[in-house]
């Protein structure tokens, strides 16, 4: 009975922090918060023949301009064109990007070590504003499409009643469209794509501490995305994650969580140079809240507040970022 009410207490605990799932970070020219929303990396394990299907709605805003780590009064950044396969910089001045994404996820229960993961984003919308030279502010550039499916299998390297110690390995697959063109009939930014046209590779693991089993737990959780070149020549810089934070029981229906989320990026490579304006550190506080509505369903919301941002050269930073979202187990 002990076991069982530790196993329910982490399937709640991780539907919170890693079933919000592990996503492409993408850090180039047009807009440096050009990911959806990210607190975990979904590293959790359930129990054989357990079922976790989870919806959610991500919407981050950019529209603070950046030299490094500093504010600064306009962002300048490149584009990449591959007609001609060059880079011109300083090309045009970033006002504002909007990421909206609508993502479904599945978890299931291979055996009570080994889960596997199946992450969808379903809608990726990317509204954009830039000006080129003394020109008006264009906002026609923006894309909207299906993105890359990431499959992770999980597997419990420890579990006791207070620890639990999980590593895992995934494939981001290229279902995304990469090639979508801007109001000019060019191929569009790499960054407002909805997929990057890669097939990556990911590596992840978190440790998870029951302070006070069934109602207080710290976790620390690290993965590593190992990009590779699309078909147009274009490299993704990798990206590494690392979380700290912890969650609370409030009571039976409801629980709080506070993360501190740290992304890494390293710059993009088109044709073998390096891409200005990409790449950087992120550091996020992500409080959040989760609500039982019945025993198998629950609904959660998470805000992500940026407390450290620098950017390589001159960019776009987040300024919020908000999940909502429903899970249901069985």
């Amino acid at each position: 009975m002990k076991k069982y009410k530790v196993k329910m207490f982490y399937i709640i605990f991780m539907s919170i922090v890693c079933l919000l799932s592990f996503n492409t970070s993408l850090e180039a020219a047009c807009g440096g918060a050009n990911c959806s929303l990210i607190t975990g990396s979904q590293d959790g394990v359930l129990d054989k023949g357990k079922f976790i299907i989870d919806l959610s709605y991500r919407y981050v805003l950019a529209e603070n301009p950046h030299r490094g780590s500093n504010s600064t009064n306009e962002a300048k950044t490149p584009k990449v064109n591959f007609a001609t396969r060059s880079i011109d910089l300083e090309e045009h001045t970033e006002i504002r990007t909007i990421n909206k994404l609508v993502q479904f996820d599945v978890s299931y229960g291979m055996t009570d070590k080994l889960t596997l993961s199946l992450n969808v984003p379903m809608f990726n919308d990317r509204y954009h504003e830039h000006k080129e030279g003394a020109g008006a502010i264009e906002n026609n550039n923006g894309t909207t499409g299906f993105g890359d499916i990431t499959l992770l299998a999980k597997y419990a390297l420890l579990e006791t009643t207070k620890h639990l110690l999980v590593g895992g390995v995934g494939i981001k697959f290229a279902t995304g469209d990469y090639k979508l063109v801007d109001a000019g009939g060019s191929i569009n930014e790499p960054t407002l794509q909805a997929g990057t046209g890669s097939y990556d590779a990911i590596l992840s693991g978190i440790y998870n501490y029951s302070v006070i089993p069934n109602t207080l737990s710290i976790f620390t959780s690290m993965s590593h995305r190992f990009t590779t070149e699309n078909d147009l020549d274009y490299l993704f810089g990798d990206t590494t994650l690392i979380d700290v934070g912890a969650d609370y029981l409030l009571s039976n229906k409801v629980s709080v969580s506070s993360q501190l989320n740290l992304r890494i990026s390293g710059r993009d490579e088109f044709v073998n140079l390096d891409v200005p304006s990409t790449g950087g550190e992120f550091l996020f506080f992500t409080p959040g809240v989760r609500l039982a509505v019945s025993r198998d369903v629950s609904i959660y919301s998470h805000v992500q507040l940026p407390l450290y941002q620098r950017v390589n050269d001159e960019n776009l930073v987040e300024d919020y970022g908000i999940m909502l979202g429903v899970s249901y187990g069985f």
